[in-house]
């Protein structure tokens, strides 16, 4: 009964959904980027169809831009973190002289 449905459902123009690791897709787009051969035989290697290489590519491109993104907010928020740390740091400082001064007054 499987096989039927199958065979039904493929003759009906749907092909059958393979799911594709994170690590493979990003192997391939990698592989393709390097250039070291073009992308047609690549996808025909990996049995994947060009603009399911390129749907993939644009996707990896799209994550690592969002990547640098999140890392240069990342970045200027421990700036911002690390400025007032030293602020505070300052004000804190500041006291212990004026309690030292007090301590050894009395």
């Amino acid at each position: 009964m499987q096989t039927t449905a199958f065979y039904s459902r493929r003759k009906a123009g749907h092909a059958a959904k393979r799911s594709w690791p994170a690590d493979r897709k990003a192997e391939l787009v990698l592989e393709g980027l390097r250039g070291h051969r073009p992308i047609v035989e690549l996808c025909r290697e990996a049995g994947i169809s060009t603009t399911l290489y390129y749907q993939w590519r644009q996707e990896c491109l799209d994550s690592w831009r969002a990547g640098f993104t999140h890392a240069e907010a990342d970045s200027r928020e421990l700036e911002e973190r690390v400025r007032q740390l030293e602020v505070e740091n300052a004000s804190l400082e500041m006291r212990l002289r004026v309690f030292q001064d007090v301590a050894l007054a009395d």
